[in-house]
């Protein structure tokens, strides 16, 4: 495979030739309608932010694409005016309440799927915020906000990130736990999920990519606030050091064009009660290792040890579940 050049804007025109021959090429469907109404509605987002590609293990399964925004925007209000989503969503509160917490600081993103336009809109709330505040917005109905002391009692009280899911009613809230993770902490959380425990040599693979206070997302019915998936993150895995990946994840780091200098994959171990898959994503444009490094993520190989979370564990003494 020829090298590909580094550091490229985003260009619409190159985009839809690589969207089209990445979907081909594993087997996603594909919309070209719609990916011109997305590109035209958030031109501005994909030209100053950063794009990363992304798919599951799962047979047939979307590829997706997602702009890590740099701009301050109300994206969802920009979705709307597009046609890409519905005014009366009944998530749209949820995301209007947790975008106006720290004065209105959280930073809005996309996700997208190839085949059926908006997936996801992601907020980055700044930093290491408490999930109290998160969790208990007015927005969310009481059967989420009950779910606040399951996490807690895990060791899990700091959320950075979250993502509503418009098509599945669902929330991720991505939690930073102190860690080192180890095999008795992976295993309590990965019961929140109603998934059968993985085999052995699964649990050490995840262990042994996590960083030391390791990222791990959560999915939350929003109507009834079942728990519905758990997925632990490594990221910036260099293509010579994966872990053991399905064919169709490798296919996918193979043939998604990344047109980045500092290129970075992420690799995700999805459990749920539906069933586990391994999820991925790949820079595309705009460098994505700068706008995660600057959102203080921790990538493979790093000491990943979050200072201010412990500093903060050190004030209010250790939670059960938090690392030792």
């Amino acid at each position: 495979m020829p090298a590909l050049p580094t550091n490229q804007e985003f260009g619409r025109e190159r985009f839809r030739a690589d969207v089209r021959a990445t979907a081909a090429a594993i087997g996603a469907p594909i919309s070209h309608r719609l990916t011109d109404t997305v590109l035209e509605a958030f031109h501005d987002n994909f030209a100053q932010g950063a794009t990363l590609w992304k798919t599951t293990s799962k047979p047939g399964g979307q590829l997706s694409y997602r702009f890590f925004s740099r701009l301050q925007m109300d994206t969802v209000s920009r979705a709307i005016d597009a046609g890409l989503l519905d005014a009366a969503h009944p998530t749209v509160p949820v995301v209007d309440a947790w975008s106006s917490l720290y004065g209105g600081a959280p930073v809005q993103s996309g996700d997208f799927d190839a085949g059926r336009g908006l997936a996801k809109t992601w907020l980055y709330f700044g930093g290491l915020r408490p999930a109290e505040d998160i969790l208990t917005v007015p927005a969310l109905p009481q059967s989420v906000q009950a779910r606040l002391k399951d996490f807690l009692e895990l060791g899990l009280a700091h959320i950075r990130f979250a993502a509503v899911d418009w098509r599945h009613h669902s929330a991720n809230v991505y939690f930073r736990g102190r860690g080192p993770l180890d095999a008795a902490q992976f295993a309590r959380i990965h019961a929140l999920s109603g998934s059968t425990p993985p085999a052995a040599n699964l649990v050490d693979e995840v262990l042994a990519y996590m960083p030391e206070d390791y990222c791990v997302a959560v999915t939350l019915d929003l109507e009834s606030g079942v728990i519905e998936r758990v997925c632990f993150y490594a990221l910036k895995v260099p293509k010579n050091a994966m872990p053991r990946i399905p064919t169709r994840i490798a296919r996918f780091l193979e043939v998604a064009p990344s047109y980045d200098a500092d290129e970075c994959n992420v690799i995700g171990w999805s459990f749920g009660r539906s069933g586990d898959y391994v999820k991925a994503e790949r820079s595309y444009t705009g460098n994505m290792a700068e706008i995660l490094s600057g959102w203080n993520c921790f990538f493979h190989g790093e000491e990943g040890r979050d200072h201010d979370l412990r500093a903060l564990h050190q004030d209010t003494g250790p939670t059960m579940g938090a690392a030792r």
